[in-house]
């Protein structure tokens, strides 16, 4: 039987034909098989989704590859960089506490172009590298917005060329000279959005050994995680800095980070988009060695809240973040306000708010320091530049104007000494806007 059908030329046919084919198909999954095997066993790939710290310290090494100079297709990012990364910059005195951008020309824009999304091959230490970046798009609260993830595979490479890749990133990302990276919210993540100097310590002319307690503070904190834990304490610290507008709230938060070598996460909680799920996935998500700073508490939250697709933070809501079982251990937390009798309560209690700081308007000792910091190295002869404070010092009305008006009025005479000191003129303060009352539902719903 088997003879005759082996004789049967369409027999035979078919035999030879589906031995063929089934090579054939076989070849043609050859060489996916061949990459699948290669990439299992002779290479590394990592996955960076963009609210990891990591994707921002990509897009910087990206744009530095000789790869980027070649490319086409290019994505755009804006940051901010020391203007002279190899100095030490002196920062302005200032007390405006709407301060969030570096002054006198220390810091500048920088564009960083970077392969668009796509596939693209690059090397890196003479091996070939894969990036493949993927961006999807969102809907949030009726804004369009998007998702990316990059994608790094090094073919024969490593763990450790991985890391070293990582920290090559890392490294050319961060400043080179000592300052305070400023964070601010992207989607529920965390992004370094511009850089401030470090300045020094004797420009901040705050209230006599405020700056020095709040200082010895922090330090005893960071010293104090075993004792926190050795007694079942949250290590947690938080502090509320208040008083009139234009006495250096921000300012002291900022001096505080640059010297103890820390960065400001800044979290506005009149972000329409940010609700309380994504307030806690916010603070949940706050890097290590940074100060979590939220401005103008009083003002955060509605006396009305709307129906529909509106969203917003709630008191309870911001309570729930900072005390979750989920949050950061060794977080800071600073809350600025102008008026503390409109906080509730709850917010401020013990455990939540340890230490409350009180920036008043200028003195007359703050306006001598003051003086004497702007003019020293003048020219002028030191029992005459301190005759000169003294005078100075003797027309600021005693805690009516702030600091920042002291400040704007050298700042108009700032080579004129004798000037200052003569035709002392002080700005009025603004206005404060009307009282916001907490509504009743929030501080019934708010937990002890």
């Amino acid at each position: 039987m088997f003879e005759s059908l082996n004789q049967n030329p369409f027999f035979s046919g078919g035999i030879w034909l589906m031995l063929v084919g089934a090579a054939a198909a076989m070849l043609r999954n050859l060489p996916a098989r061949i990459w699948e095997f290669v990439q299992r066993w002779f290479s590394i790939a990592v996955e960076v989704p963009d609210r990891d710290p990591a994707f921002r310290w990509l897009q910087v090494w990206l744009a530095s590859q000789p790869y980027a100079g070649r490319a086409r297709d290019l994505s755009l990012a804006t940051t901010w960089v020391p203007a002279d990364p190899d100095a030490e910059a002196e920062a302005a005195v200032s007390f405006d506490d709407d301060e969030s951008t570096t002054r006198g020309g220390a810091s500048r824009v920088k564009f960083l172009l970077s392969p668009a999304p796509g596939v693209h091959w690059m090397m890196y230490q003479n091996r070939p590298v894969i990036l493949n970046r993927d961006r999807r798009d969102l809907q949030a609260g009726g804004a369009r917005t998007f998702q990316e993830t990059l994608s790094l595979m090094v073919l024969g490479g490593s763990r450790a060329l991985l890391e070293d890749l990582l920290e090559e990133a890392r490294a050319l990302a961060c400043p080179k000279s000592p300052g305070v990276s400023i964070l601010t919210s992207r989607y529920e993540s965390w992004e370094a959005t511009s850089w401030q100097p470090r300045r020094p310590l004797a420009s901040l002319v705050l209230g006599e050994g405020v700056l020095e307690d709040v200082l010895d503070d922090l330090r005893e904190f960071a010293r104090s995680r075993t004792w926190y834990v050795e007694r079942g304490v949250p290590y947690r610290r938080g502090y509320l800095l208040h008083g009139p507008p234009g006495n250096g709230k921000t300012t002291l938060v900022l001096a505080a980070a640059g010297e103890l070598n820390l960065s400001v996460a800044v979290l506005s909680l009149s972000n329409r988009i940010l609700s309380d799920d994504s307030l806690r996935a916010m603070v949940d998500a706050l890097p290590p060695a940074t100060i979590l700073l939220i401005e103008d508490v009083d003002c955060a939250f509605k006396t009305e809240r709307t129906t529909g697709d509106q969203t917003g933070v709630t008191l309870s809501g911001l309570l729930n973040a900072l005390d979750g079982v989920s949050s950061r251990e060794g977080r800071i937390l600073f809350l600025t306000t102008n008026h503390p009798e409109r906080l509730d309560p709850a917010l401020v209690r013990p455990g939540r708010v340890d230490k409350k700081v009180t920036l008043g308007n200028a003195t007359r000792g703050q306006a001598r320091r003051l003086y004497l910091w702007f003019y020293r190295g003048c020219g002028l002869a030191d029992d005459r530049l301190e005759a000169l404070a003294e005078l100075f010092a003797e027309q600021v009305p005693e805690g009516e104007v702030c600091m920042a008006a002291v400040q704007e009025h050298l700042l108009r005479h700032r080579s004129s000494p004798e000037a200052a000191a003569h035709e002392a003129d002080f700005e009025s303060p603004a206005p404060d806007p009307a009282p916001i009352e907490h509504p009743s539902h929030e501080r019934a719903n708010a937990p002890a």
